[in-house]
């Protein structure tokens, strides 16, 4: 039997990976915030499907999911961690709450690490241990590329590049991959879940700006690709003997690539800035 643990499976990339690997024949302990958050999963896969209750920056309900799972899996060891669950915060850096930008941060970067932490035994993190697992991160194309008004999301996404580029190479010792993946518009929900009702920035040169970012966030959305496509990205870097370090999942992949690593940022300024002004009209 091979194991997997997928946090954030409720829906959007989270659900499809789960149900890429369940499809696999994989047991799966998918974590949700909520109880019967993953009941159609329960229901399909009930033979490999473990759904574990817990918010991610809840650390002693992380640690009694960890003992359902060590208790599970027993002598064996997970295969996969997919480090899916996260948050989505927006706003002006003028103006942001310091509390927003924190929990930002604890769910994205400080809760997200701990979780790693726990699995890393789990994955064969020691020199004893010969089998090794894989380490798979949800990161952003915004993790390297910063657009207006999505500072506190890319600034979390930035940190858990840097964060992963370290462990990356600090479980080279281990023979243990870490990959990350950097989607770009995709179809979820993370962003609904941010929408707020009131703007909070009313009253500020922003105010404008806010209003309209729901529905530009949604055009971008529309030509965002399903789900499915980053599960079966993962599946595949999992399978793969030599995995990339980074894979990029998006619409017009080679616009994304030449906008985060290739043009100069005053170039990026300047398309950005131009979006800005739409909103600003």
């Amino acid at each position: 039997m091979k194991y997997a643990l997928i946090t954030g499976v409720s829906s959007g990339i989270g659900k499809s990976t789960a149900i890429k690997f369940l499809q696999q024949g994989f047991y799966v302990f998918g974590s949700v915030r909520k109880p019967g958050d993953a009941a159609g999963l329960q229901q399909e896969f009930s033979e490999l499907f473990h759904e574990l209750v817990f918010d991610i920056s809840d650390h002693n309900a992380v640690d009694a999911g960890f003992a359902i799972i060590e208790n599970i899996v027993g002598q064996n060891r997970l295969d996969v961690f997919v480090n899916n669950a996260g948050v989505a915060k927006y706003g002006p850096i003028q103006h942001v709450l310091i509390d927003e930008l924190r929990q930002q941060f604890e769910v994205n970067v400080f809760s997200n690490v701990y979780i790693t932490q726990k699995a890393l035994p789990l994955l064969g993190a020691d020199y004893a241990s010969k089998k090794k697992g894989k380490i798979v991160v949800i990161s952003s194309t915004g993790g390297v590329m910063t657009r207006p008004m999505l500072g506190p999301y890319s600034a979390s996404k930035h940190a858990v590049e840097a964060i992963y580029d370290a462990l990356r190479r600090e479980m080279m010792l281990f023979g243990i991959d870490v990959i990350i993946i950097q989607p770009g518009p995709i179809k979820t929900d993370i962003w609904n879940k941010a929408k707020r009702a009131e703007n909070p920035y009313a009253g500020t040169a922003y105010e404008e700006i806010f209003d309209k970012l729901d529905d530009a966030v949604e055009q971008i959305e529309k030509i965002g690709l399903p789900a499915s496509a980053v599960a079966d990205k993962i599946w595949d870097a999992c399978q793969s003997a030599k995995p990339k370090d980074r894979y990029i999942i998006t619409p017009k992949k080679l616009a994304f690539y030449m906008a985060m690593y290739i043009l100069p940022a005053k170039t990026l300024d300047k398309i950005f800035f131009k979006d800005l002004k739409k909103l600003n009209k």
